[in-house]
């Protein structure tokens, strides 16, 4: 192999979430890719701690404090400042961190810029990030859309991808209590409310519902609402809030169906790992979700706030181990054909020496 690669990778997130969850599968795989990797977060967290404990050179801006979390993402540029010409490549996560995209260019870096996200308004920030940057990748094919008219020096699409096991880890047969799983952050945009309405609705009595995910400071009221619902239709004791998950694969693998019902979505990552613990899928029908949702071989795809068409697949997967088990099983091979990360080493590889030469 070629002469290693020296990349500083930089997150504004170490909760487990879809942005970090993917840096981190590459990560882990960056030497196979002759790539040297340090990875900066903004404070520490789940994936600081399993990167740093796979060997892997983890920064932190130290521990996640009320209030004052958000400015650690302005001041990751610091470390810019200080150490950043030691890197031979920059790859900057989330357009969250547009600003870092500045100020690595203004210090003459080779910098990557990732872009996972469908923000409604393109403003000028993340317009001249994109501009300034020397690479800019997209998560999906349905994000590079997204972004088709905002000039950029180099465009890239790299879909997203992950690391699987030999095997899926759930079987449907001789279920307990059977599980309908949600993991994202509890708002409005991912759409509870609708799964919350479709699960007070199932023939299946005794199912529960567990909803994963933060709670932002503008969505506690939306919470509240979730919770009264329940309470209302007399099903809050088989609804559950356990807030974020350390460990999503490990939910996932206790879970009959994994719903996600979000109202705008640039590539369903937790729907690729339910689908990799061979779990069944519903989710609404957007570009980024049929870019990893088969309608009826691994999953379903329901219009967009379409209750009905919500309830009635949750009451067919409820009722049938054979069809979970099929439908999870198909997902699997699926997902693993399509997006394992040991098939993204060389394409990361020709990136970074693309980008450092230029």
């Amino acid at each position: 192999m070629s002469q290693m690669i020296k990349v500083l990778y930089i997150l504004h997130d170490s909760r487990r979430s879809g942005v970090p969850a993917v840096a981190a599968s590459f990560v882990r795989y960056a030497v196979e890719a002759g790539v040297e990797p340090t990875v900066l977060f903004a404070y520490d967290g789940v994936y600081s701690e399993e990167l740093s404990n796979a060997g892997i050179r983890v920064v932190t801006l130290g521990a996640r404090t009320p209030l004052v979390w958000r400015c650690k993402r302005f001041l990751l540029n610091l470390f810019l400042l200080t150490r950043g010409k030691r890197f031979d490549a920059v790859h900057i996560h989330s357009v969250k961190l547009a600003w870092s995209v500045l100020v690595a260019n203004t210090l003459n870096l080779k910098v990557v810029f990732h872009v996972h996200e469908l923000p409604r308004r393109i403003g000028w920030l993340l317009r001249t990030a994109l501009a300034k940057a020397d690479t800019t990748v997209f998560c999906s094919e349905t994000c590079a859309a997204h972004f088709a008219s905002v000039p950029a020096k180099r465009k890239r699409t790299i879909v997203n991808a992950m690391a699987f096991s030999d095997r899926p880890a759930v079987s449907h047969n001789n279920m307990g209590t059977l599980r309908i799983v949600m993991a994202a952050s509890l708002n409005k945009n991912k759409g509870q409310d609708l799964l919350l309405q479709a699960f007070a609705r199932l023939q299946d009595r005794t199912a529960e519902l567990w909803l994963y995910g933060t709670t932002g400071l503008s969505s506690h009221g939306y919470v509240r609402n979730l919770k009264q619902y329940a309470a209302a239709q007399g099903i809050a004791d088989r609804v559950f809030f356990p807030g974020p998950t350390d460990d999503v694969m490990a939910v996932f693998a206790e879970a009959a169906v994994v719903v996600h019902t979000s109202w705008t979505e640039s590539f369903g990552m937790a729907l690729v790992e339910a689908q990799s613990c061979g779990v069944p899928v519903i989710a609404h029908d957007l570009e980024g979700m049929r870019e990893v949702v088969e309608e009826g071989k691994s999953g379903y795809l329901i219009s967009p706030g379409d209750v009905d068409a919500l309830t009635e697949r949750l009451n067919g997967l409820l009722a049938s181990p054979k069809l979970r088990n099929s439908l999870g099983g198909k997902g699997y091979r699926l997902m693993r054909e399509r997006l394992d990360i040991s098939t993204r080493t060389d394409v990361y590889r020709h990136l970074y020496e693309e980008v450092s030469a230029s």
